[in-house]
Parts: structure tokens; sequence; C-alpha cells
């Protein structure tokens, strides 16, 4: 698993390659929009406080310690699509964390994907809460604008297609 690391100075990735994911409030909800190509599909996903995580000395995450929400198995085609509502889940068959059972919504979110893309893959991006833009209940997620990618390459704020356009496909990220 990729972690962020933290430094008294900011945050670092541990490269440039990460899967980045958009992130926006809409009302109370917080979306992810996760960039997928043809035949690729979300098939689980998982959102954890990356900050505690990251510094938790051999860091098991199957212990699901720091998990936020975990679910599987959309029943939502939008969700398979990467269209996520994260600690939603009425667009999923089985939720393995209830969304703030275990933990808060933390101010940094590491959101692990699990992916079909012609076989299992799984990816990784993180998210801070309060750099997302916030929007009035209601809003389409299609058709608001999201950070991306920040911490790198400069914080930025795309529309879904220009997101989809840059990011290449899921199944291109080390996983």
């Amino acid at each position: 698993m990729s972690l962020l690391l933290i430094s008294g100075c900011g945050l670092f990735l541990p490269s440039h390659d990460y899967y980045a994911v958009g992130v926006a409030q809409i009302g109370d909800q917080l979306y992810v929009y996760a960039p997928l190509c043809d035949g690729e599909r979300v098939v689980g996903v998982e959102a954890y406080d990356n900050l505690l995580a990251g510094q938790e000395p051999n860091y098991d995450p199957a212990s699901m310690q720091f998990t936020y929400w975990k679910a599987q198995d959309p029943t939502d085609e939008s969700v398979a699509n990467g269209w996520i509502a994260l600690g939603d889940s009425s667009g999923f068959r089985t939720t393995a964390v209830v969304a703030g059972s275990n933990i808060e919504l933390p101010e940094i979110i590491g959101v692990t994907l699990q992916l079909d893309v012609g076989g299992p893959h799984a990816v990784e991006g993180v998210v801070r809460v309060s750099e997302a833009p916030r929007y009035p209940a209601g809003a389409d997620p299609g058709s608001v604008r999201y950070v991306y990618r920040p911490w790198g390459d400069g914080e930025d704020m795309r529309d879904p297609s220009e997101i989809r356009d840059e990011s290449g496909c899921a199944a291109g990220y080390p996983a």
C-alpha cells in the first residue's frame, strides 16, 4: 500500500505516478470521481485515514483500524463507472465498514479502489477534505469541477471530462 508521507513542511507522495481522483463536496456529501477507461469497473472502495495509517509502524491494512468506510460489489452503474459518494453504501451490495463506525471522516483520506480491468487491480489516491470545492445540495456530480492532482503538480480544478482526458487508464497505474 502506498502511503502519503507527512513532514512539518507539507505533504509528500511517493511519486508523481499515483492514481489521482477528483474530489468535490456537494451539500454534505463528499464525492470522488475516479477516471476509468472503457472496460474498467470499480468493484470495491475503501476510504481510510491516510495520516494515521502512515504514522503506524507495521500498519496492516487488513485490520481496518483506520478505515472510515469500505464497500464492495456496486449495484449502481454510476458507482461502478467511478462516480462515488464517499460513505454512501446505497450503491453497493456489501458494506464491510459503515461510514464513521470506526473513525470520523479524516481530513486526509486515502482512497483505495478495487477494480476489474480484465482482471483484479487496485489503485490508490489521496484527497484532502478541506480542498474540495463546495456546491449546493442537489448539484449534478457530472457537471461540477473537482480538485485534481493535489500536492504534486499543483492543485487544479477540472471538470470530469478534463480529468478523464488527462488521467490515462487505471490499469496503467502501479497496483
